[in-house]
């Protein structure tokens, strides 16, 4: 039985429950230089490289909150460091890229449509540029997009809520999805190495200490925040079963049937079947779908791990399914719809507003599963650099090192140089290939980057050997 016929207040409103609004964007600083200080010292002090190849996101152990909102440094407080990156100066030159680049990116593997863009991280300057307003296919480097909106527009310590609100009756409860696709069933899961956040077993406890102890008989789902299609135009069917899960609200493990892989097969409903384990933890009650109203009292509440340590994953490890839940959350924020259309609409208002050019961009989803995206190599480092100095910066924290973490760590085998200099998040899908990020030169001249290359013959492989070895000697200049 759907509530949404059901004439009882409570719930047959189609209107969800309210939620907590997040902060506004914060304004940009207008001078770069002390802006970048911050950005300049993450490359000196570098990042800890985990296990799972990223940060350690201990999140510190505080009272309940009333809101899903951490402070600085609650929030995310840095495990120890391991040096991995060379240090950066605000005072090396400036490379003369153009004695070099015009060669290296006529490669032979490059044999496709090839855009590239290297700009001066402290002054802005773009240094060198080959069809750097050519709109390409950016594959998963559309996750450097989607974390700085994310951050932006959300902000880092910005966590997301999964609610339990009472229903139609006192036998029953009404479990609202608020886009959390990293829920784990007891603290262990696939997100919990990553992204230290809520559990299923939490939020049921919450629940039966606040109706003294007494379990619901029924859980009705509702999962009308998310009202558009499970899967971005462009994405293929077949990816929706391993690359990422049909789109829901309201997940355990990303809806992965085995929550120890990546690229696990996926529940079809993996909404339905979180429900069902939350309904386990209840004490066996029944689950059927309806909708909450927005005046029904809350009953409980927990939030994800805050939307730095999310980013901090999906950049990592290219994790589709987080990155379009992430995009999802800003299309709510900025556009009041969690919709793809919403997505899109919120990500080109971020990146016109930090000034750049989106003429032929295109964006369909926020993880760079569609081939149908398109991007520029010039808007990629203009994005980096309106990163620089605003509350987005974490998101140089969050890139994979060359040969040390995340999707980097099996490559630049051919470029052993740009090895913990490098830094930057990869992009491949079939003819696509892609790496934006930064270096640090050997001078010690911070700078961002981004290559795409587009219908090439020479195979997957060939081209990123290509892009690692030409973003090292980049790294090696010393022209």
């Amino acid at each position: 039985m759907s509530l949404s016929d059901n004439a009882d207040p409570k719930v047959a409103s189609s209107t969800p429950h309210a939620r907590p609004a997040p902060p506004a964007p914060q304004q940009r600083p207008a001078r770069r230089r002390r802006a970048l200080t911050w950005v300049l010292a993450t490359f000196a002090i570098v990042v800890t490289v985990a296990a799972a190849g990223g940060l350690l996101w201990q999140i510190a152990a505080v009272a309940a909150p009333t809101t899903g909102t951490f402070t600085t440094p609650e929030a995310y407080p840095p495990a120890d460091p391991a040096p991995v990156l060379t240090s950066s100066n605000a005072d090396a030159p400036v490379p003369d890229l153009a004695s070099i680049l015009p060669a290296l990116l006529a490669d032979a593997r490059l044999n496709g449509v090839t855009g590239a863009s290297f700009a001066d991280a402290l002054t802005g300057e773009v240094l060198y540029e080959q069809d750097g307003s050519t709109p390409l296919t950016p594959a998963s480097s559309m996750k450097v997009v989607t974390a700085v909106a994310a951050l932006l527009n959300l902000g880092p310590e910005y966590r997301i809520p999964t609610t339990v609100v009472e229903g139609p009756d006192e036998d029953s409860v009404v479990l609202v999805g608020g886009g959390d696709v990293t829920l784990t069933v007891d603290g262990e899961g696939y997100y919990s190495e990553y992204a230290q956040g809520a559990s299923l077993q939490e939020l049921a406890d919450l629940v039966l200490e606040a109706r003294g102890g007494t379990a619901p008989t029924t859980v009705y789902l509702d999962t009308s925040l998310f009202t558009d299609t499970v899967g971005a135009k462009g994405v293929p069917a077949a990816e929706l079963g391993d690359m990422t899960a049909p789109m829901a609200p309201f997940m355990v493990d990303g809806g992965r049937l085995d929550n120890t892989a990546k690229y696990s097969g996926r529940h079809t409903d993996p909404a339905m079947e979180a429900a069902k384990e939350f309904a386990a933890l209840l004490g066996g009650a029944e689950v059927t779908l309806g909708t909450a109203t927005s005046d029904a009292a809350e009953v409980a509440v927990v939030y994800s791990a805050p939307m730095a340590a999310l980013a901090d994953s999906f950049l990592l490890t290219s994790d589709n399914l987080l990155a379009d839940a992430v995009a999802l959350q800003t299309a709510l924020a900025v556009e009041g719809a969690m919709t793809w259309a919403g997505m899109s609409a919120a990500h080109m208002a971020t990146l016109e507003g930090l000034g750049i050019d989106t003429a032929g961009m295109i964006f369909y989803d926020g993880a760079g599963l569609s081939p149908l995206d398109r991007i520029t190599a010039n808007g990629f480092t203009q994005l980096l650099l309106g990163a620089t100095d605003s509350k987005a910066a974490s998101v140089f924290q969050s890139l994979p090192v060359a040969g040390y973490s995340g999707t980097l760590d099996d490559r630049f085998g051919t470029a052993e140089e740009g090895k913990g200099v490098v830094r930057a998040k990869t992009g491949t899908l079939s003819g696509v290939s892609s790496l934006t990020g930064s270096l640090t030169t050997a001078d010690g001249r911070l700078l961002v980057f981004s290559i795409i290359s587009n219908d090439f013959t020479s195979g997957g492989e060939a081209v990123e050997t290509a892009m690692d070895e030409i973003s090292t000697v980049v790294a090696q200049c010393g022209c």
